[in-house]
């Protein structure tokens, strides 16, 4: 029901709301995608990851290439560059994911890194710090009855992303509670433990971290075609500790976490009106405070709240007829 609620809000929303305001639900719907993929290897799989930022720019720099460069087209570039993220994802898992802890975190960080100066450096490929312009916008889809879907007003954009983001989040649930969503589960509670029972956990994880990266090249392209244009700053990894702290504030390894999180980091700044240099610095305390009082998050503090309402409290002294 709550799902349901959610949904129809995104819906309507943007029949009441200005064109800035839409185009900011815009961009937490695409960003949201960028911290379901996330919250795949990090939240259910247990594998802190802050490469996210280096397959957002992936997703949009291939976008671009093959849309602009190649004249291919919006639909075989958007899924050119899906699967281009998601090849990247499974070869830099491979000698990733052997390692473990801090180590791990290290080296997506640093793979991060790197993709941000290929972009910024290769000037003749992906244009330098100038970045790319005249991404296209999604092709016309035909109707049955006739007729075909535009997609040439913002109301018209943002109800195309809705529906990835709604497909991203359906497929991700679908993942989680099947049984390789088990084995993801088992590996991030105790992998040696996952191991001794003949779950191959090194595969496990390569598949969860080439999903993962599938998802955000899916965000990175849909970032594209919607802003027209595409900067190195995209694939800063910058943006991934962003996304870190969107799901830790909504709440890791849950379903809604990396929708709330986005929604609150990046809506209480703009009800704020602050100037761009402060969001940081609010959502940095925000995090902060998250961290200290609700470790779990909006979602996962809620699930706690509403689990020990449903528990029968302990009888009082005298109210079973003892002393």
């Amino acid at each position: 029901m709550a799902w349901l609620l959610g949904l129809t809000a995104v819906i309507l929303a943007p029949l009441f709301i200005g064109e800035y305001l839409t185009s900011i639900l815009l961009l937490i719907a695409i960003l949201s995608i960028m911290g379901i993929g996330l919250n795949l290897i990090y939240g259910y799989t247990g594998q802190l990851s802050i490469a996210q930022s280096a397959f957002l720019g992936i997703g949009a720099y291939a976008f671009g290439l093959i849309a602009v460069r190649l004249h291919l087209g919006f639909w075989p570039s958007f899924f050119a560059a899906t699967i281009i993220s998601g090849v990247f994802g499974f070869l830099i898992g491979i000698p990733a994911l052997k390692l473990r802890g801090p180590y791990f975190v290290l080296v997506t960080l640093g793979f991060a890194a790197i993709v941000g100066v290929i972009i910024l450096a290769w000037v003749d490929l992906t244009g330098g710090a100038n970045g790319m312009g005249g991404m296209p916008r999604p092709s016309p889809i035909p109707l049955p009855w006739g007729g075909q879907l535009r997609f040439d007003s913002l109301l018209s954009i943002y109800y195309f992303i809705l529906f990835f983001l709604v497909l991203i989040a359906s497929i991700s649930h679908r993942v989680v509670h099947s049984l390789v969503g088990k084995t993801f589960t088992a590996i991030s509670q105790d992998e040696n433990l996952a191991e001794s029972l003949g779950i191959n956990a090194f595969s496990k994880k390569l598949l969860s971290f080439t999903i993962s990266a599938m998802f955000t090249g899916v965000a990175g392209a849909l970032y594209a075609s919607y802003n027209a244009v595409i900067s190195p700053d995209l694939a800063y990894f910058t943006r991934s500790m962003d996304t870190l702290a969107y799901l830790i504030v909504g709440g890791v390894g849950t379903m809604a976490g990396p929708l709330v999180g986005t929604f609150v980091l990046m809506a209480i700044p703009e009800a704020l009106q602050v100037v761009p240099y402060l969001k940081t610095l609010i959502n940095g305390i925000i995090l902060l405070l998250f961290i200290i009082f609700l470790p779990k998050g909006i979602v996962g503090g809620f699930k706690t709240f509403v689990s020990r309402q449903g528990k029968p409290g302990k009888p009082e002294r005298g109210e079973d007829g003892g002393p």
